[in-house]
């Protein structure tokens, strides 16, 4: 057998092996074994459209303040309207008075861009508390918006600085703050 052909039998059994090897990687581990699904919903058009909508940062602390949102559901279908739930604690020794912004935004998940969709405000409400020391109040939104599929829906809010008129988020100032750090 001249060198030409031990060359080529070689180069083709390395290639079957290779082929063998990427092919046990690849395929899927465990494809008999039952479903994880502890709830064994059933996979339908209708379960798998659920919408969840993401709280950007559910809890903040101002002014010895803590403040929590939550959402009325884990996930919702289209056309539903969340309802929000506000928590104000005051931890201080002495009366607050809080401003409280509370937005709804959502991304168009279908942009035929290369570049992110920008987020589009779909909701602003803004609540004024004042609470005694160590009291507690509770708000409740609704955002009278509908939930729309294809978008990627998430909830905002931050305290309005009465002194100043902005608004406290102080992970999005730090971000702002590197960004222009490094432009410079």
């Amino acid at each position: 057998m001249s060198n030409f052909r031990k060359n080529t039998l070689g180069m083709l059994g390395i290639a079957a092996l290779t082929m063998v090897a990427s092919l046990a990687l690849m395929t899927p581990r465990f494809a008999g074994a039952a479903d994880d699904d502890p709830t064994d919903t059933p996979k339908t058009a209708e379960n798998l459209r659920k919408i969840s909508a993401h709280i950007a940062m559910p809890t903040l602390e101002a002014d010895g303040c803590t403040m929590t949102m939550k959402t009325d559901k884990e996930s919702y279908t289209k056309g539903e309207k969340p309802i929000l739930t506000v928590t104000v604690t005051n931890n201080s020794d002495k009366q607050v008075e809080k401003t409280i912004i509370v937005t709804m935004n959502a991304s168009d998940l279908e942009q035929r861009s290369r570049l992110p969709a920008a987020p589009v405000q779909l909701f602003k409400d803004t609540r004024k508390v004042t609470l005694e020391a160590g009291e507690s109040k509770t708000i409740t939104i609704e955002t009278n918006v509908e939930i729309s599929d294809r978008k990627a829906n998430f909830f905002q809010f931050g305290d309005l600085d009465t002194e100043d008129d902005e608004l406290v988020d102080a992970p999005a100032v730090r971000r702002v703050e590197r960004a222009v750090r490094v432009r410079n």
